[in-house]
């Protein structure tokens, strides 16, 4: 209360980052506080507040929940501005985009900025696990695909794994997989410290992994083994909706190696029953897309449920009596116009395991199409069909 009376025109720079960092780090933010201290910096120069001042305000903000869109947007028009980002410490880069990423502030420009600076540095050296993991984490999360970017993290990572603790490890794979980023070396050479630090990790931590080594396609025997399984299975009851939904694409990529690695049986089923279950709802892209395959003639039944466990948009009978899976992939299949990890997942597994060819159906191709018979053309072109069909 003291505080909310004071005269922020007053305070240096350093000394509200200072109050705002103080706050965040004991858990007991006044949201009072941080509206006033945010309704005088979106007013003040910036030009005072050096890189560690910026850096540590909107880690604050993201670290006690506070939305303030127009704080975020102030801080970050300055960072892109900026000529160069040489005076940000590798701490101060990935807390500004872990920031940006946890509060859900988009910021592209940003991203781009940051981005180009890390990927254009002579070397990481600097850069210890957690501003690595901090960084993929943010991009992914953030939905920002920079591929210089993560060349750079994942060729620099492989000589510093050792120094990656469990969540450093599986935020960091889980985020090159989600963004379809897709380094074998790094895969494989993470195996290894991965199995060292295999009791510092929790079940979310463990089911990250697996799932992003599904994505990726590194068959890593060494590591998931029947250890790792007992490691699983130990905390069956544990494990969340999203974590077994994982787990069960986990147990697909076994099927698909045939490596007869298994989880027991009520974790499988458990598996299986939170990836079936999940909620979907049709969109009107979906829906305008049917119509059109209706229109064309060609039969078809929608959300159809595979062996596998995926659910499929429409499943499509051609001429030759082949069966074909169309997916129509909105925006959240895609980072940039790239096929999300979720998305290049499912393609392969519904190919391999269900033996169904997916057809995509990509939301910007469909938006360019003006009449149905644009539509219908473009769907006989992708679906192989006869012209007069």
């Amino acid at each position: 209360e003291a505080l909310l009376g004071l005269d922020f025109g007053d305070c240096t720079e350093q000394a509200l980052a200072n109050i705002l960092w103080s706050f965040a780090k004991s858990g007991e933010a006044s949201p009072e506080l941080f509206e006033a201290i945010e309704n005088h910096i979106v007013v003040r120069s910036l030009d005072g507040f050096r890189p560690q001042h910026l850096s540590n305000i909107v880690w604050a903000y993201a670290t006690v929940g506070v939305s303030h869109p127009e704080l975020f947007k102030k801080i970050g028009d300055h960072v892109a501005g900026l000529d160069s980002l040489d005076w940000f410490t590798p701490q101060a880069l990935s807390n500004t985009a872990w920031a940006y990423a946890t509060a859900e502030a988009s910021h592209s420009e940003l991203f781009k900025k940051i981005g180009n600076h890390i990927a254009g540095m002579g070397s990481l050296d600097l850069f210890n696990s957690q501003d690595f993991s901090n960084t993929a984490w943010a991009y992914a999360t953030a939905r920002r695909f920079h591929s210089r970017l993560f060349e750079k993290l994942s060729t620099e990572a492989i000589v510093k794994g050792e120094y990656f603790d469990g969540q450093e490890v599986a935020n960091f794979l889980w985020a090159c997989a989600t963004v379809g980023y897709s380094d074998e070396r790094l895969f494989s050479a993470f195996t290894p410290v991965i199995e060292s630090k295999l009791d510092e990790c929790n079940e979310q931590h463990l089911a990250n992994i697996a799932w992003a080594y599904s994505v990726v396609n590194v068959p890593s025997q060494d590591l998931f083994n029947e250890c790792y399984v007992g490691a699983l299975a130990s905390r069956e009851n544990a494990f969340s909706e999203e974590d077994l939904s994982q787990l069960h694409q986990w147990q697909l990529w076994q099927q698909e190696l045939e490596s007869r690695i298994e989880l027991p049986r009520s974790l499988r089923a458990k598996c299986r029953n939170a990836f079936t279950s999940r909620g979907y709802s049709e969109s009107k892209l979906q829906n305008d897309v049917a119509g059109e395959l209706r229109a064309a003639g060609l039969d078809l039944d929608e959300e159809v449920l595979l062996g596998s466990g995926y659910r499929i948009d429409a499943l499509v009978k051609v001429g030759d009596g082949r069966k074909v899976a169309v997916e129509v992939d909105g925006p959240s299949h895609f980072i940039d116009r790239r096929p999300t990890g979720s998305t290049i997942l499912k393609h392969r597994q519904v190919l391999r395991l269900d033996r169904i060819e997916v057809v995509s159906v990509p939301y910007w191709e469909w938006n360019e199409l003006k009449n149905s018979v644009t539509k219908q053309h473009y769907l006989n072109e992708k679906l192989g069909c006869d012209k007069d069909h």
